[in-house]
């Protein structure tokens, strides 16, 4: 049993090489279908949520005004009154979080749907078209203009881009070189098919029919009444941007796109800063899961994507002790096919990066491979350790 185990671990390379496949299938057939000359939208609604970061907050506006868009694009910055640099951001509109305000989120969701509450008001009350996109972004990532040009051509409701970690050191962009390959073999598929597994609030692009009508709160409710009482499950802490995509999706008449397109941003810059990224994911998933917060088909692939990546290190890294210490053993035509899996897996990782960072960086990815994979399971598994933080926990972002 222990034999087969570690195989199915070691061959999960053909899974993850074939969902790579199909993805770039989904994804181009979904440009055929959607892309424009361009869209008729009126203008771009640029908005980032943040905690006092006025400085990155700036650089990315400054950057992404410098794109000579053809149409208007207005960069919102949503603060909480309590921001001491409210006066510094360099917005057409900042948007300030009243503390009274409540709603079904905490923290980062609370101010999106504020903002989005905002933007309800304007529209019903004539002071701004209905005929907009909205870029959502972070103080920590900035959208690349080859990104935003795609939002303007391909007609998709939600329109996610691909993550690409700035370089920014040894460990810390070997790290996010993960998210890269996330985006490839997983989120380039099952996006462009129309039912998500994860999504990111980083590039996030939707129409403003999605906007006014989409709020930050779990389209379930738990069943259990002493769950449902309790704050930590009740209301979105974190991973509210997986929330969204999914109220998106479930709703039917929406289409998503994952666009091959990068969306830059800051790894972590120290490794408890990692932890307590990794962790504020973790838990957000498996908050939703554990207490049934979307329908059981959603939390079944959460569930899954979740887990997978563990297991299979653990399995193969077990297997590949084992098998040295020739503990266990297989016949020559089933090592030459692990053999295969193993060049698979560096062809897979190093695509995934290169196509976005470029050849210098796809290659790292390839020899890098285990130290991502790597680091990347020990991050995650000291955030499990650790357990629910219980509230958006922010990381240094420069």
């Amino acid at each position: 049993m222990l034999n087969e185990l570690i195989l199915v671990a070691w061959l999960t390379p053909f899974l993850y090489g074939a969902a790579t496949v199909l993805g770039e299938i989904a994804r181009r057939r979904n440009v055929r279908k959607y892309t424009e000359n361009r869209r008729d939208v009126e203008r771009i609604i640029f908005q980032i949520p943040t905690v006092g970061n006025f400085q990155t907050t700036n650089q990315t506006f400054e950057t992404v005004r410098g794109y000579n868009l053809p149409i208007p694009i207005e960069c919102w910055v949503i603060v909480e009154d309590w921001d001491k640099h409210i006066g510094k951001y360099n917005a057409d509109r900042v948007v300030v979080v009243p503390s009274q305000f409540s709603c079904d989120a905490l923290y980062k969701a609370r101010a999106l749907e504020y903002a989005r509450r905002y933007r309800q008001s304007l529209v019903g009350e004539g002071k701004i078209s209905a005929n907009y996109l909205l870029l959502q972004g972070d103080d920590d990532s900035t959208p690349s203009r080859e990104f935003v040009e795609e939002c303007l051509q391909v007609d998709a409701d939600v329109i996610i881009g691909t993550i690409t970690p700035r370089t920014k050191g040894f460990w810390n962009t070997v790290l996010d070189y993960e998210r890269c390959i996330a985006c490839t073999t997983a989120c380039n598929l099952w996006t462009n098919l129309g039912i998500p597994v994860w999504a990111h609030g980083e590039g996030l692009c939707l129409t403003a029919q999605v906007d006014q009508a989409i709020d930050y709160s779990f389209p379930t409710r738990p069943r259990n009444p002493r769950t449902a009482t309790k704050i930590v499950a009740s209301k979105i802490i974190s991973s509210e941007d997986m929330v969204y995509t999914h109220k998106a999706a479930l709703a039917g008449k929406y289409r998503l796109y994952n666009s091959s397109k990068p969306i830059f941003i800051t790894p972590p810059l120290s490794f408890a800063d990692a932890i307590t990224q990794r962790r504020r994911w973790e838990w957000g998933h498996l908050r939703i899961v554990r207490y049934g917060l979307l329908p059981l088909r959603n939390r079944l692939r959460v569930g899954f994507y979740e887990s997978v990546g563990m297991f299979v290190y653990a399995g193969a890294t077990i297997g590949l002790l084992l098998r040295i210490l020739g503990v266990i053993g297989y016949a020559s035509s089933i090592a030459l096919l692990t053999y295969t899996t193993l060049v698979l897996w560096f062809g897979v990782r190093g695509y995934a990066v290169g196509r976005v960072k470029g050849v210098k960086h796809g290659i790292a990815a390839m020899l890098a491979s285990y130290v991502t994979v790597t680091l990347n399971f020990l991050v995650h598994l000291i955030g499990l350790i650790k357990g629910d933080p219980k509230k958006f926990e922010v990381i240094v972002k420069s």
